[in-house]
């Protein structure tokens, strides 16, 4: 018997139900991904409604999606009476173990938890993602019962944010001007949207070394932050000191401003041995 060849003459032909297949599958595949960045982009649990308005998906595509990440274990509701959705802990538990920043956490960790002893403030350690948001990969926890928090994975603004302005400040101007050139979202009354505007809080930050933000991302909510620069002088995080408006005195910025640069340097200086 003569084994079949494929010739020039015949050529491979897909089968058009698989094609199909494989596409729809894949549709699949990149509305569960935009599931996934949708939730963890949030501070807190998040509605079938919610997402679906921000993702521009049908209710009911959505809720076939949760159903599926839950029963992967990607995905679970919160303990709340209306249903809400947030990432599983075997998830955020799996991304932090194989993240590439773990070796750029394990080497902030154990300055990070002496700045949050030293400030008895919440702590936040955030690298970029892409150009337009810092994303937290690490915190410690406040003492305090009043305090601040986001979830790991949350992202924000780099212009809304201390660590974003902090971030913007190392970067050099024509790539700062840029990024502030596109549109800019407005999420607070404090928010600072103008680039003229932000650009010269750029240039202070520069000066000052660190950057501070007063309920621009999160109402009631401050912070002072200072950027992490790895070898080669290249920025690669930001470090911050995060607490309620009610415990922000103006009068100790400048302290706080001194402790997050040195932590900042700190870290900076262990991933050069």
């Amino acid at each position: 018997m003569k084994s079949a060849s494929i010739t020039s003459s015949s050529p491979l032909t897909l089968d058009p139900s698989t094609t199909a297949s494989t596409k729809a599958g894949t549709q699949t595949l990149i509305r569960g991904l935009r599931i996934v960045e949708a939730i963890a982009t949030q501070n807190q649990p998040i509605g079938v409604g919610e997402l679906s308005r921000e993702l521009g998906l049908p209710k009911s595509t959505v809720q076939r999606l949760l159903r599926t990440l839950q029963q992967e274990g990607w995905a679970d509701t919160s303990d709340e009476p209306i249903t809400r959705w947030q990432l599983s802990p075997r998830l955020l538990a799996l991304a932090r173990a194989s993240s590439p920043a773990r070796s750029l956490r394990d080497a902030a960790a154990p300055h990070l938890a002496a700045l949050g002893s030293r400030t008895g403030e919440t702590i936040h350690f955030s690298v970029p993602d892409g150009d337009s948001r810092m994303v937290l990969i690490e915190r410690v926890d406040s003492v305090h019962p009043v305090r601040t928090y986001n979830p790991i994975g949350t992202g924000t603004p780099f212009h809304t944010s201390a660590s974003g302005k902090a971030w913007l400040a190392v970067l050099p101007t024509e790539k700062v001007e840029a990024i502030l050139s596109r549109p800019l979202s407005k999420p607070m009354p404090n928010s600072i949207v103008d680039p003229q505007q932000l650009l010269h809080q750029i240039f202070e930050i520069r000066e000052r070394g660190y950057a501070v933000n007063i309920s621009e991302n999160r109402a009631n909510v401050c912070a002072v932050s200072a950027a992490v620069d790895g070898p080669g002088g290249r920025p690669v995080a930001a470090v911050s000191i995060s607490m309620p408006d009610i415990r922000f005195d103006p009068a100790r910025v400048s302290e706080w401003g001194t402790w997050v640069r040195e932590t900042a340097q700190a870290i900076g200086a262990e991933l050069l041995e």
